[in-house]
């Protein structure tokens, strides 16, 4: 559909069949590599899952990049499919219910209110960006834009509440709200989202500041990330057979410094007159950190749940990395966004100064991010419950 898409609300419609799809199926994946894996390997299978996860946000703009260059952009749909059809292929051959299944039901009230609340939080988000952005301009639509941000957040908090008081009530539950009670599941899955925000915020502030704000064609932009991208998908497999050998506390915190080392340079260091070989090479050091924590982190939430609530654990997992990679483009966007309200048109000179500061200080705070990430991993090892 996306392919042959004609209008704006078409391509949106396939974009949600998209979501619905992967929605249903990483976690599922996950579900299968818990539940069939030797356990003298699930650090190892975990972390080939991860790696799905967390390298092809990075590839996307390198295959958004090429598209772009040398084909029309439907075409990046189109090449898609061969994957598709290959993986469907594999699945029916190799995917087999090693468990008896159970009469179970889905309560739309608890879906709704969970698309509510998400849809919801995002969109209030982006109202509030827009609203800052409208004060930069001297525009008098920000208090409108202001009020529209605070609205959908409190509906979004109060649809949030409703879905967490029908789900205690619930005989059967769309998550069951349970897995929270242990403090090392609550504060590994914190790092786990905020990982995820900072790798899709550079997946987004990189090769939209390389265009803008540092004269980048949209080429460039997308292959400064592929060095980092294959860095992740070959790391991510090795940081769990670390695991596996040597316990998750060494090779997760010595990752995680080294991630925190590359966000810190490249708040540091990019400006004007960075290069792209810059932005590459402090990328390609976040992703060395990165891609040997993140599955990681989901891998010993998970080892603390009983296995009745393995499954509602990975949900939560995969539901917030998903509402995590959604609010991390929008606030990355308002940064972009605050700083070039007023300064004249895309690349004029004191346009591209002026993305260039956003840049600075998205990246700034994306740092900021990956610390607390550290200190969340931290306060879960530190934890006797």
């Amino acid at each position: 559909m996306a392919a042959c898409t004609l209008n704006f609300p078409m391509l949106m419609t396939a974009r949600i069949l998209q979501g619905a799809g992967t929605g249903i199926a990483l976690p599922l994946m996950f579900n299968i590599i818990l539940e069939q894996s030797p356990k003298s390997k699930i650090g190892m299978l975990m972390g080939v899952g991860g790696m799905v996860v967390a390298v092809a946000p990075a590839l996307g703009p390198t295959v958004g990049g090429l598209v772009g260059t040398f084909m029309p952009w439907r075409w990046i749909f189109v090449i898609l499919l061969p994957f598709l059809f290959v993986s469907l292929v594999c699945g029916l051959k190799t995917i087999h219910q090693v468990t008896p299944t159970e009469e179970t039901h889905i309560n739309p009230l608890h879906v709704l209110c969970l698309a509510v609340g998400f849809v919801c939080f995002v969109f209030a988000l982006d109202r509030g960006g827009s609203a800052v952005t409208a004060v930069s301009n001297g525009d008098t639509s920000a208090t409108t834009q202001c009020v529209i941000a605070v609205v959908l957040l409190l509906i979004a908090m109060a649809a949030l509440l409703v879905f967490a008081w029908v789900s205690h009530r619930a005989f059967s539950p769309l998550v069951r709200l349970t897995v929270l009670r242990s403090v090392k599941f609550r504060w590994h899955l914190l790092a786990y989202v905020l990982l995820q925000f900072v790798t899709i915020g550079y997946g987004y502030m990189i090769p939209n500041a390389s265009q803008l704000g540092f004269g980048a064609s949209v080429l460039a932009a997308g292959v400064v990330l592929l060095p980092g991208a294959l860095l992740g998908a070959a790391s991510a497999p090795v940081s769990g057979s670390l695991l596996d050998k040597f316990g998750p506390v060494r090779p997760m915190f010595t990752a995680m410094i080294v991630g925190l080392l590359g966000t810190v340079l490249m708040a540091a260091f990019i400006g004007a007159g960075s290069s792209m070989v810059m932005f590459g090479l402090w990328y390609f050091v976040y992703m060395l950190g990165f891609s040997m924590c993140f599955a990681n982190t989901m891998t010993c939430g998970m080892a603390v749940l009983p296995p009745e609530l393995k499954a509602d654990g990975n949900a939560l997992f995969n539901t917030f990395q998903q509402l995590s990679g959604a609010v991390a483009t929008t606030v990355m966007a308002v940064f972009l966004g605050v700083a070039q309200a007023g300064h004249g048109s895309a690349r004029d000179a004191e346009s591209v100064t002026a993305t260039q500061s956003g840049a600075h200080w998205g990246f700034v705070f994306l740092a900021v991010v990956m610390a607390c990430a550290m200190l969340a991993n931290l306060r879960a090892f530190a934890s006797k419950r």
